[in-house]
């Protein structure tokens, strides 16, 4: 999920990123509202100048569905053709967790979500794949149009956030695509499917259980890092999305230590994306900016691989 502080923590351990404020706007069900719609989505799409989440949750329209699960309180808006997935807290603070355009749902409105694949400078064929933490899938509708070859098992804890999936985002188990809903820990220990990238996405509603963002604290030990990697092919790659904190430094230093890897993404939004491998060789820049550009030609898609790599910051 994108970072949902107002206010970015600084991190020592490398570059800070910087926060780039999203605008607000009431919507409304008029003409106005579809000028403001095409206004939002244009910024979210231009990068350097987009952010994670606005403030004001009610510029993404009006509320279409609401419930309580065991895990969350789930929230979906929709504005013009963008429809958004939220988590209120119990404060009544929206944090915003997918953004999808409905008619172009493979473009990722998030920059930190199309920083994750990223992965692709490291393992340009992805044959299956791993992510934890659906959402309203972002990612899988990404994957679909431009790898459509690549086998997707998207894992979910949430019952209720795999049912807003396939009801309000057009995600569910078809063809190459395998929905879960299991606990992203169990299913890491007792699985023996192995991948080529697993896409590390989970949060939960902050608790005691959690860190500040929530992040789940038991994935964020050595011993979890350790059943990550087993579940990795020889070249395979682990990405992480990590939102900014007070234990940031620790955080990334704790997946520098357990990879023999990492290479650290700051993103527009201000969340930082590492990928983490187990090669003991260090990719060549020069080389990577090549296949940065071979992947601009490849996927044709509404970012450019060559940007982010100039997000690389180690």
């Amino acid at each position: 999920m994108p970072n949902q502080n107002s206010k970015p923590c600084r991190s020592s351990f490398s570059r800070s990123p910087h926060p780039n404020p999203l605008p607000a706007g009431e919507g409304t069900e008029n003409a106005i509202a579809a000028i403001l719609t095409v206004f939002i989505v244009a910024l979210l799409l231009a990068g350097p100048a987009a952010a994670a989440a606005p403030r004001n949750t009610r510029s993404l329209g009006v509320v279409e569905f609401d419930t309580k699960s065991e895990y969350s309180h789930i929230r979906v808006r929709h504005q013009g053709t963008v429809r958004s997935l939220i988590f209120v807290r119990d404060s009544g603070e929206e944090a915003v967790q997918t953004m999808v355009n409905i008619k172009k749902p493979y473009e990722l409105l998030h920059a930190y979500a199309r920083t994750m694949f990223a992965s692709y400078l490291l393992v340009p064929k992805q044959e299956k794949v791993l992510i934890v933490g659906l959402g309203g899938g972002a990612m899988v509708h990404f994957l679909k149009h431009y790898d459509p070859d690549v086998h997707v098992d998207a894992l979910e804890i949430d019952p209720a956030v795999v049912k807003v999936a396939d009801r309000y985002f057009d995600i569910r188990s078809a063809g190459n695509v395998n929905i879960m809903t299991d606990d992203g820990i169990k299913y890491l220990e007792n699985t023996d499917n192995r991948y080529d990238a697993i896409y590390m996405d989970a949060f939960l509603k902050p608790s005691q259980d959690t860190d500040a963002t929530g992040k789940p604290l038991a994935m964020k030990t050595a011993q979890f890092y350790k059943e990550v990697q087993k579940r990795l092919t020889h070249e395979g790659i682990v990405v992480f999305n990590v939102n900014p904190h007070k234990a940031l430094d620790a955080d990334l230093r704790m997946i520098h230590d357990a990879f023999a890897q990492t290479y650290v993404f700051h993103t527009a939004d201000t969340n930082i994306v590492v990928l983490a491998t187990m090669t003991t060789a260090r990719e060549d820049a020069a080389a990577l900016r090549i296949r940065a550009k071979e992947l601009d030609h490849r996927f044709k898609a509404t970012f450019s691989f060559q940007d982010i790599l100039k997000t690389m910051s180690r």
